[in-house]
């Protein structure tokens, strides 16, 4: 007699211990509990002692091309770097639960035989020589399952490696991890229920966003210092809001795809959003140099997705930006009106021209893309987590996806939905990037030509508790229209920001659950959360947003501590 099918709790047993098996005795936090009240624990890999002085340098002191300099120039090994990367994402692994495959053993080894390379030919093997990469669960890896938090997927293998890995790999890269992401890659919080909850290392009562909140959070505790993750909605720019870092959307045919898996029916993304892959970075420079990296890499060569281009970086100049404040789906909480002033004060202070813009086009552009979102329905998921033994849905999803939610449509839906996308992408094209287009008039700003570049929030509201992201109403329009998209961290939410009142009426659902964090209750969770801001180009122009982060980065970072004082004597 056969036994019955493990269930869905026991598959999450097996895959947990399988992981945390992987993880070296010597590596083991001692006494845990010690740091169980920590709100904020990214100090404690310097804290802990489990790392070594060497170590701690490794992975606190450089920049991801500067490492890579460094191992060249043998000034470490990079069995060096590898073991101290290995041990740091260790040791976050234990604070916040970021990592679903875990394979220290291979990188360790992939390092000496870059060592032995190096030595031995007297150049390093590529542009990535020795740098440890942490994938998105998502990326298929022989011998890794890609569960992309479905229980009835941890234990698949994969046999085909996708191609990003194989070109990273190519270049040098050492991949040491596969970080978590939450159920099906379709919810703004990193939960599911095979692998739990993903913790924000600024604050363990915020989240960590979603999808790739594990590879945001890893970062953040320097476990990694480039992380690899995709963006169908938001997926690579919230988690890097949530986390404090940078994240780049780039145009969704530059980067293979090839071999990711997704909760779809096979050849279902042809009928969604754009799928981006990108990285997450701790500054703007690393994301512009792996992008350059990945150019030199061909990668139109090896992914029939991808299209041959060249990332043309601009001359240095002034920018023409322009900020965009209200979209008419939802409007900011007070702390992110208060970020979004202080950017535009920055700009200016630079030297940059900033004009306010609207864009009429909006709220029909972000229902079109909620429209390529549910085209297919949910009947695939839920058959997934049937054949798990009713596995439930995670709870940001829980009630946003009901088992008789939206039916598969069909062509001629998609056809109508395509219709309105090139509308609306036409008009967008000809107000904020025609430079032969019109101008800005004194009664209108909603028509502004020959913008360079646009900025706007991530959302309406800073990083909030968990399950608690409202929407992708202020980044599934750049999706639709695949305009490349990066991330700066500005701020974190101050204490006194906590008392502003919140004015105007909501402009509707969207907004409603945007202003409903606000309630005093709950905005409490908002002191010290992460704010950043969108910079958001024109299609294809992916240079020209990847310097621009870097220029609003300089900017941000020379705000006047005076400006500071001011904003907040008038809370």
């Amino acid at each position: 007699m056969s036994s019955p099918p493990e269930t869905w709790r026991e598959i999450s047993i097996r895959a947990r211990a399988n992981r945390d098996s992987k993880i070296p005795p010597s590596w083991l936090l001692k006494n845990p509990t010690t740091y169980s009240h920590l709100s904020d624990v990214t100090s404690v890999p310097r804290s802990c002692g489990l790392l070594t002085p060497l170590e701690l340098d490794i992975t606190e002191s450089y920049t991801a091309p500067a490492l890579v300099s460094a191992i060249s120039e043998k000034k470490f090994t990079a069995v060096e770097v590898a073991t101290a990367f290995c041990k740091r994402a260790a040791i976050a692994q234990q604070l916040v639960n970021c990592l679903t495959e875990i394979f220290f053993d291979e990188a360790i080894e992939r390092a000496r035989y870059l060592d032995k390379y190096l030595e031995e030919n007297g150049k390093p093997i590529g542009p990535l020589h020795g740098l440890p990469i942490s994938l998105k669960d998502c990326f298929s890896l022989p011998s890794h399952p890609s569960s992309v938090g479905f229980s009835l997927r941890a234990f698949l293998p994969d046999t085909t490696p996708a191609t990003l890995p194989t070109l990273l790999l190519s270049s040098g890269a050492v991949l040491y991890v596969k970080t978590t992401t939450p159920q099906g890659q379709l919810s703004l919080d990193t939960h599911s229920y095979l692998w739990g909850r993903t913790l924000n290392p600024h604050s363990r009562f915020l989240t960590a966003g979603g999808s790739s909140g594990g590879e945001a959070a890893l970062v953040a505790m320097r476990g990694s210092l480039l992380g690899i993750g995709t963006d169908m909605g938001g997926s690579i720019r919230i988690p890097a809001l949530c986390c404090g870092l940078f994240g780049f959307k780039p145009t969704s045919t530059m980067m293979p795809k090839e071999g990711t898996e997704t909760c779809e029916l096979p050849g279902g993304r042809a009928a969604g959003l754009p799928v981006s892959v990108g990285p997450i970075a701790a500054t703007a420079e690393e994301c512009k140099w792996f992008m350059k990296i990945m150019e030199g890499r061909e990668p139109w060569r090896v992914d029939a997705g991808v299209v041959p281009w060249r990332l043309q970086i601009p001359v240095k100049r002034q920018l023409k930006v322009g900020v965009l404040k209200s979209n008419g789906v939802t409007g900011l909480l007070p702390p992110y009106q208060s970020v979004m002033e202080e950017v535009e004060v920055a700009l200016c202070s630079a030297g940059h021209q900033v004009i306010p813009i609207t864009i009429p086009e909006y709220p029909k552009a972000f229902a079109t893309a909620v429209g390529f979102m549910t085209l297919l329905g949910n009947r695939h998921v839920y058959n997934l987590l049937e054949a798990a033994g009713r596995e439930p849905l995670s709870p940001w999803l829980k009630d946003r996806m009901k088992p008789k939610g939206p039916k598969e449509r069909g062509l001629e839906e998609m056809v109508r939905l395509s219709h309105d996308k090139q509308q609306v992408e036409q008009k967008m094209l000809k107000e904020l990037w025609d430079r032969e287009g019109r101008s800005e008039t004194k009664d209108s700003q909603e028509v502004v030509g020959g913008v360079d570049i646009i900025l706007c929030p991530v959302a309406g509201h800073p990083t909030p508790g968990h399950d608690n992201w409202a929407g992708v109403d202020w980044t599934a329009v750049w999706n639709l229209l695949d305009w490349p998209v990066g991330v700066v961290p500005v701020r974190k939410v101050r204490r006194g920001e906590l008392e502003m009142e919140l004015g105007g009426k909501s402009v509707g659902r969207q907004d409603d659950a945007c202003r409903k964090l606000w309630d005093p209750e709950v905005r409490q969770v908002f002191e010290g959360a992460p704010m950043g801001v969108q910079v958001v180009g024109r299609k294809g122009m992916d240079g020209d947003v990847l310097e621009a982060m870097e220029r609003v980065a300089e900017a941000v970072r020379n705000i006047p501590r005076t400006q500071e004082r001011k904003r907040e004597s008038k809370i």
